[in-house]
C-alpha cells in the first residue's frame, strides 16, 4: 500500500510541473518588443494601455492584450498578423491602412450593415470576420479579391 501512495504523491507533484513547462507563451516586457509594435498601437489604439504582452514560444511572434479588450498578434519584425476586437469593430482608419481597397469595397457593398471585428494576414492573403448573425468569415487573396465567403 505504501508503494501506491508514494507513486500517487509523486504523480501529484509532477503533473503540475509538466503543465507549467508546456505553457505556449512567455511573458515579455512590452518595452522589449520591436518598435513597429509600439508605433502600431500608438497610431491605431491611442489612449489604451497594454495589459499583457507575450512572446509565443517556439515561434517568432508576439501577442499583446489591450485595456479595451483587443488582442493583437505580430510577426517577429513587428508587422501585424492578427487583430481581434472581441466582437468590437476594428477602427476604420486601421482597416483602410491594413486591408486592400477591394476588401473594404466588397464588405461595404455585400454587408453594408456589418463591421469587421477581426482581421488576419496570411501567406494567401487576408481573412476577416464580420459581426453578422450568423458570423461571417471571408477570405481574400493578397490583391483583395474574394477567395471564399
Amino acid at each position: 500500500m505504501k508503494k501506491i501512495d508514494s507513486w500517487f504523491i509523486l504523480c501529484c507533484l509532477l503533473i503540475p510541473i509538466l503543465f507549467v513547462s508546456c505553457h505556449d507563451d512567455d511573458k515579455i516586457d512590452y518595452n522589449d518588443m520591436p518598435d513597429a509594435i509600439h508605433t502600431f498601437i500608438n497610431d491605431y489604439f491611442p489612449g489604451t494601455t497594454v495589459t499583457k504582452s507575450e512572446k509565443i514560444s517556439g515561434e517568432a511572434h508576439y501577442k499583446v492584450n489591450l485595456s479595451n479588450g483587443f488582442e493583437l498578434k505580430f510577426y517577429k519584425e513587428g508587422g501585424w498578423q492578427e487583430i481581434d476586437g472581441s466582437n468590437q469593430p476594428l477602427p476604420q482608419a486601421l482597416l483602410y491602412e491594413i486591408l486592400p481597397g477591394n476588401v473594404i469595397t466588397y464588405v461595404a457593398t455585400q454587408y453594408p450593415a456589418a463591421s469587421v471585428v477581426e482581421a488576419e494576414r496570411h501567406d494567401y492573403g487576408y481573412k476577416i470576420e464580420l459581426n453578422t448573425a450568423p458570423e461571417v468569415d471571408l477570405k481574400f487573396d493578397n490583391d483583395g479579391l474574394i477567395i471564399q465567403s
